[in-house]
């Protein structure tokens, strides 16, 4: 494990995410699809359907899922001006009260740019009991990081390609990320994975294009989710 707390300061994250749209590149596009609907799926089967909803870190996107009364939250004022119940704050220091949302959504690899135990730690506050908590992570056992020094890791700091460009993240293994949401007192109900085979594409220096044509016609044989890029949990608060 690197020697440092994970995240990024305010200021290293400002060029990037100050702003009023994104253009996402295809890798992150897959991902954004794929994440829509793990989500759309377990809002509509959350047991308190309307009530209120954490969108933690929520840069442009709306969860649009349902009679929710959505407050997006996020670092920088820009992706939320003019949305209703919009809150600019940090998702490891939340501007809420003890369990004040029914569900909390952190998606969109926000714990790629913070500390993964103040975020989940905070996450789990403001979650009523029995409460749901979406959340996704880039995984340091994908089959992307093979062989390298950053296999396995329960948290390391890499360069990955984002939109033509390379910027610093934060990925964790899903045992380290399974352990801080149980020590917190969260229950995982399920786990998802996004880009597996096209993860080992990318480790065999295939392009993303490329990489992402052998994802889609290998579906149909999905590999373990330990093995994925991102990894999804879903966990209900005990």
């Amino acid at each position: 494990m690197v020697g440092q707390t994970p995240g990024f300061k305010r200021d290293e994250l400002k060029a990037r995410y100050e702003v009023t749209s994104i253009q996402e590149d295809e890798w992150h596009s897959y991902t954004d699809v794929k994440t829509a609907k793990i989500v759309a799926n377990h809002l509509l089967h959350a047991k308190r359907i309307g009530g209120w909803l954490l969108n933690a870190g929520a840069g442009i996107y709306e969860i649009k899922e349902g009679d929710w009364r959505q407050v997006p939250l996020d670092l920088f004022a820009a992706p939320i001006c003019g949305k209703r119940y919009a809150v600019c704050g940090s998702v490891e220091r939340l501007p809420f009260a003890d369990q004040a949302f029914d569900v909390a959504v952190c998606v969109g690899e926000v714990l790629a740019y913070c500390d993964p135990a103040a975020a989940l730690w905070e996450l789990h506050r403001v979650t009523k009991s029995s409460g749901l908590l979406i959340c996704d992570f880039g995984n340091s056992r994908s089959l992307r990081h093979i062989m390298k020094t950053s296999f396995g890791r329960a948290a390391d700091l890499v360069t990955d390609d984002y939109n033509g460009s390379q910027e610093r993240i934060w990925i964790y293994s899903p045992a380290y990320i399974a352990s801080l949401l149980e020590e917190f007192g969260f229950r995982i109900t399920a786990r998802y994975g996004s880009h597996t085979w096209s993860a080992l594409g990318r480790r065999l220096g295939l392009t993303a294009t490329n990489s992402l044509s052998a994802q889609c016609s290998l579906n149909w044989l999905p590999l373990p989710v330990q093995w994925a890029d991102l990894v999804t949990f879903v966990a209900e608060r005990v």
